[in-house]
């Protein structure tokens, strides 16, 4: 099972405030994920869950399905092979969000689509101190995994309103971004800057 996503997908962590992920939600992000939280941070996560259905906003976790059950989330973020789509959608719902990051593994792009992922993700195209975990993925592989796969290609790392075209024109359906909007003056104005410069590189 496979759906076509894209546009802008938010990463947020505990550290961030409430009021400035409901800004970025406000300003028209596409998808939202909860990175890391701690287990002293459920009641936060609970209410990034409940932000997230007031505007419409597919949530995904990274990681946790135990989690991403706890809080009804619309799907999964993996950064491992495992669980495969079909367990998650067990757990989740036959209607759940399934990705997965790739590096700069294409075999495991190849493997994402077989599986039935809905999505995959690169990590990371540009140098970025909140994935230091991240293989650095040049341009051309993304294009190269364009050209192997149908699915739905992000892309994170270090994108900024000055560099996302480079990945929009690779080829990536949509871009991951963590700091661009959540270090930003004002979330929400950040938030329709990129999906401004998304719209314009993807209709051009």
């Amino acid at each position: 099972m496979t759906r076509k996503l894209g546009g802008l997908y938010l990463v947020v962590s505990p550290d961030v405030a409430i009021e400035r992920v409901e800004a970025a939600l406000r300003g028209g992000a596409d998808l939202l994920q909860i990175w890391s939280p701690a287990q002293a941070a459920r009641d936060w996560a609970a209410q990034i869950r409940k932000i997230a259905r007031t505007y419409n906003v597919p949530l995904l976790v990274n990681n946790d399905i135990i989690l991403a059950a706890e809080l009804a989330a619309d799907g999964l973020h993996l950064d491992g092979n495992a669980p495969t789509p079909s367990k998650v959608r067990q757990t989740l719902g036959s209607q759940a969000i399934v990705g997965y990051t790739c590096g700069t593994n294409l075999e495991k792009v190849l493997w994402a689509e077989r599986v039935g992922a809905d999505y995959v993700s690169f990590c990371a195209v540009f140098p970025s101190p909140s994935v230091q975990a991240c293989d650095l993925v040049p341009l051309e592989t993304i294009r190269q995994a364009r050209r192997l796969v149908s699915i739905p290609i992000f892309a994170s790392g270090g994108i900024t309103l000055e560099n996302a075209h480079k990945v929009i024109e690779a080829g990536a359906d949509g871009i991951a971004v963590i700091s661009a909007v959540f270090q930003a003056p004002d979330p929400e104005e950040a938030v329709r800057r990129f999906k401004a410069l998304w719209t314009e590189q993807r209709y051009a």
